[in-house]
């Protein structure tokens, strides 16, 4: 139990920072992302939704329109707002939805998928943290609005992306004749890059990977480097202590080694015999790790909105993986020792 335990912690250290380096890496572009647009155009000198502006008049959709290979036009409006809950005030990036439009929440945990007027949806880890349900009416700059979807993948550390109609949008942020962003959809996106860059020379064109890049890179190039090695360590200490706790079960079980080779066990067979209480081990601390993980990101989520915690196949695999060389490692390394044992010795003890 002593060294299915010590696999267990292992598993809990590495997945958990495992998990959280891709959640991080993931979550600031989900819904972005999920956005089906070939460009986006900005004020000159934009770079993203957070850290940078960008306003241009609402009257430029038609002048996109009219250039060769342009499907679609649509608009962006957002900007970071907040309201006050409890005496606390809460951040969000308040983001209009067009019913005829191209954007919407990445995914729908409850309730509407579009909100009607006087309505927006929140990100579920406000909700969650804030004690928001659906039903519940917030006041933005005034403006009372009736929470009525809650939906996930927008969550960005310091706020995260609530949806509203764009008219209420509009009125909210004072945004009646502007627009953030113009989305663009191309039949060729290559050739229409190089038109808009000649015709709107004024303007940021920016393709939606480089966009994307950009408003992942202080994540990117800040936190994500310091989880990153984190989790290196994680890896190394987790390697060490699969390792050191199967090798010493391995080598505590000597005595009992020396009695099955004195009556009649090959080398082979107690090499087996070590290697099947490597991977029992292995297996059962998985298991225990496994559940214990669950358990961790769940109330860890609840108390932590910056607790983003993303483990799929891969990041098991590679687990088990790991744990599963350690325990054939951990066999072998004593291997020599085991198969010196004199029995005569064991019987004389």
């Amino acid at each position: 139990m002593i060294t299915a335990g010590g696999v267990a912690f292992s598993v809990v250290l590495i997945l958990v920072l495992f998990g959280l380096y891709q959640g991080w890496n993931t979550q600031m572009t989900k819904f972005l992302g999920s956005v089906p647009a070939d460009f986006w155009v900005g004020q000159k000198g934009s770079r993203d939704v957070s850290h940078s502006i960008s306003i241009l008049p609402n009257n430029l959709s038609t002048d996109f329109e009219n250039i060769r290979g342009v499907r679609e036009v649509n608009t962006f409006i957002g900007r970071q707002v907040s309201f006050k809950k409890d005496g606390r005030e809460i951040r969000i990036f308040l983001v209009g939805l067009d019913p005829n439009g191209i954007i919407k929440p990445y995914k729908i945990e409850q309730g509407k998928s579009f909100p009607e007027e006087d309505e927006i949806i929140i990100d579920k880890t406000i909700a969650g943290k804030e004690r928001i349900r659906i039903g519940d009416k917030i006041d933005i700059n005034g403006y009372e609005v009736k929470v009525s979807g809650i939906s996930s993948g927008g969550n960005l550390l310091i706020y995260s992306y609530a949806f509203t109609n764009i008219e209420n949008a509009k009125k909210m942020i004072d945004f009646e004749d502007f627009v953030n962003y113009y989305l663009i959809s191309a039949d060729n996106p290559n050739k229409t890059k190089k038109d808009l860059e000649d015709i709107f020379a004024n303007l940021e064109i920016m393709t939606k990977q480089n966009f994307l890049d950009n408003n992942a890179e202080i994540i990117k190039s800040t936190f994500l480097p310091i989880i990153g090695i984190l989790l290196l360590i994680a890896f190394a200490i987790g390697i060490a202590v699969i390792g050191l706790t199967i090798y010493t079960a391995t080598i505590e079980k000597s005595q009992e080694y020396g009695v099955l080779k004195a009556i009649g066990y090959s080398n082979g067979q107690l090499f087996g015999i070590a290697l099947l209480q490597s991977f029992m081990a292995g297996v059962v601390g998985l298991i225990v790790g496994n559940i214990l993980v669950v358990i961790i990101v769940r109330l860890a989520s609840l108390f932590v909105s910056g607790f983003i915690y993303e483990a799929g196949v891969l990041e098991i695999s590679i687990t088990i993986l790991i744990v599963f060389l350690m325990s054939i490692l951990a066999s072998i390394i004593p291997l020599k020792r085991l198969l010196a044992i004199d029995p005569a010795r064991v019987f004389k003890a």
